[in-house]
């Protein structure tokens, strides 16, 4: 069985090839010529150097007949100044992907997606909820530009591309170095210094990734699966990786207004700096909002399934005292 892998020097690329890998397959890294392959140097993989964004790339790099190509390439950036780069990213990278696929014969493409292309709610959604997120004033561009990114892989449906859908909650686990376990490298290196208000769903990478490699056999083509895992605030992530740890727990919640007048504050400093602001509106809404679903689709057809996060959490600190050496 061969795989292609787009995002595989990414966190959660790196723990598909890892998956693919132990279950023998035969995995295609694609990356870009600037990655950083400090991860996936690791790994036995033909590596494929190109761009998403550059069609002529695809077409000379991606092998005819695939068993699966995984998009788990995305651009995250909550910055406005970034959003132009997003859509070309995001959107126009998936249509390019998906116009190859049908060109070089793919047998099933599967899209790693975000339950943000859901749009904001506030109750608990599942797969048959319809999508806001183009009429809502809360979902941020790449929000957007994940559920455009959809409608690109539906259209390759429709034209007979065999392809499948998920959307993962809020992933942690290994190889993440600036995503959602940032909130536990703080717990580690007693250095909490806000605790957002916002409640998620936290889903393993690696049980991420085999939905993903299951999706591949079991996965209905034109299908989108919900994966979530046990709600927690960040609070509770901080404190479950502060009772671990032995340290004293974190008893406070940073006020939603003082996160606000931060990310406004930056965002206009950023004009003057033309650096990244730490923290933007768009960020503040994510750490703030709530965001869960049901997920019993996954679970009855990829045997999906999800730790507890104490499993979860231990297996992040884990791998920071391994890679990064956090006490």
């Amino acid at each position: 069985m061969r795989a292609l892998v787009t995002g595989s020097t990414g966190f959660l690329g790196l723990n598909l090839v890892s998956e693919l890998i132990k279950e023998g397959w035969e995995v295609y890294a694609f990356h870009r010529p600037s990655s950083d392959l400090k991860y996936l140097n690791r790994f036995a993989v033909k590596r494929i150097i190109g761009d998403i964004g550059d069609y002529s790339s695809l077409k000379s790099g991606i092998p005819q007949k695939l068993d699966a190509l995984f998009h788990a390439a995305a651009n995250t950036s909550l910055w406005k100044k970034n959003n132009p780069k997003q859509c070309e990213d995001n959107v126009l990278g998936t249509r390019n992907l998906v116009s190859c696929a049908l060109e070089k014969k793919t047998k099933k493409f599967i899209l790693t997606s975000s339950i943000s292309s859901f749009g904001v709610h506030e109750e608990k959604i599942d797969e048959s909820t319809s999508s806001n997120v183009l009429e809502s004033k809360k979902a941020s561009h790449y929000d957007k530009t994940k559920y455009l990114a959809e409608k690109e892989v539906l259209q390759g449906v429709r034209q007979g591309l065999n392809a499948v859908i998920l959307n993962p909650c809020r992933i942690m686990g290994p190889f993440d170095e600036k995503d959602w376990s940032l909130f536990v490298q703080d717990a580690c290196r007693d250095k909490v210094i806000f605790v957002p208000s916002g409640t998620g769903m936290i889903c393993h990478s690696r049980n991420v990734a085999r939905a993903h490699i299951r999706a591949v056999e079991k996965g209905g083509s034109g299908e989108k699966y919900l994966l979530g895992g046990p709600e927690a605030t960040f609070k509770d992530i901080i404190n479950e990786a502060q009772s671990i740890l032995g340290k004293k727990k974190t008893n406070r919640v940073t006020p939603d207004w003082i996160l606000w007048l931060a990310g406004y504050a930056m965002s206009v400093a950023s004009f003057f700096t033309k650096k990244p602001p730490l923290i933007t509106p768009e960020t503040v809404r994510l750490l703030t909002e709530t965001v869960t679903c049901r997920y019993q689709k996954a679970q009855q057809e990829l045997g999906y399934k999800s730790p507890s996060l104490n499993e979860t959490i231990g297996e992040v600190i884990d791998w920071l005292r391994k890679e990064q050496s956090v006490s």
